[in-house]
């Protein structure tokens, strides 16, 4: 499997905790982009536009968490990587 599929599956594992958690921090991403961009609108909306802004807002936050865990993965390998190069 390639980093980006599992980066992919753990921003998608971290989403779907979001919704079932009792804690607000996996869904950070999201929240802050409604907080940012919702002034009132989002209840003016029919509920196809309700569910097209709940699908976009998923979207980010699988995408954000999958960016993380991908940046953690490179950090994680690029350390190995010079942790290697110092031994003789």
């Amino acid at each position: 499997m390639s980093r980006g599929f599992i980066s992919a599956v753990f921003g998608l594992a971290i989403t779907f905790f979001a919704w079932y958690s009792p804690w607000a921090w996996p869904a950070w991403p999201s929240i802050l982009a409604f907080d940012t961009f919702d002034h009132g609108g989002f209840a003016e909306l029919s509920h196809m536009g309700q569910a097209a802004v709940t699908v976009l807002l998923i979207a980010l936050n699988v995408a954000v968490w999958a960016l993380i865990a991908r940046g953690g993965w490179w950090l994680v390998v690029s350390v190995r990587r010079g942790s290697r190069r110092e031994s003789p």
